[in-house]
């Protein structure tokens, strides 16, 4: 998983955190909600709020805010002034959720950010909720942001200029199998929740950290 090093979000965290993650009314589905303060490495606190569900409908909603007031935000070297607001601020809304048990991924773009590169990158976030109460420190999270695929180049052998086999398209089967519905060879390469296993995630290292996540299926 090619993660992106993200150095930055804003120090207008003014994100209440100490409410609880907004619900989103008209909804049965399986969700997914938490407010996070934690702090890694730097010791510097870093602040988390999310929520999303699946609506009756089958699509997906929700958002995130990420911010982390004791970065120092990296400007663009071609503009003629550097970001004006110090620290860094992340905001997201959510397309996708995928839940396995007690854990959650969810995966959108990034609406807005004082880190005008980041406008735009896919971002997942990753959580597990192991209780409440005195357990609720026991949650854990991670997250990537991701370029969003290349477009506008197809691969063409330069010798045929009837070549299209780029465009061709075909699913992988197992012949000894055949219920399996099979592997189809234009999967979307846009990051979302089925993109990666839930067990391939690597939680973060979180030295000290309060807060809540709940993850109901």
């Amino acid at each position: 998983m090619n993660r992106i090093v993200f150095a930055a979000v804003a120090a207008a965290l003014l994100v209440c955190l100490c409410s609880p993650a907004l619900t989103l009314a008209g909804s049965d589905g399986p969700s997914a909600s938490g407010n996070f303060q934690f702090s890694l490495e730097d010791g510097q606190p870093k602040y988390l709020e999310f929520n999303a569900r699946v609506q009756n409908n089958g699509n997906t909603v929700g958002e995130m805010t990420f911010s982390d007031p004791a970065v120092v935000p990296v400007g663009d070297p071609d503009a003629s002034e550097g970001p004006s607001t110090p620290g860094a601020l992340v905001r997201a809304n959510f397309d996708c959720l995928k839940i396995d048990g007690n854990k959650a991924v969810m995966s959108g773009v990034i609406s807005e950010s004082n880190i005008l590169a980041a406008v735009g990158l896919r971002i997942l976030l990753v959580v597990e909720d192991n209780g409440e109460g005195v357990n609720a420190a026991n949650d854990k999270l991670t997250w990537g942001i991701y370029q969003p695929p290349a477009s506008g180049w197809v691969p063409q052998d330069a010798e045929r200029d009837d070549d299209n086999g780029a465009g061709l398209k075909w699913i992988a089967t197992d012949f000894e199998r055949p219920g399996e519905p099979g592997i189809a060879s234009d999967q979307s390469k846009i990051i979302g929740c089925q993109t990666f296993s839930l067990a391939a995630y690597n939680f973060t290292d979180v030295k000290h950290g309060g807060g809540n996540i709940q993850v109901q299926p």
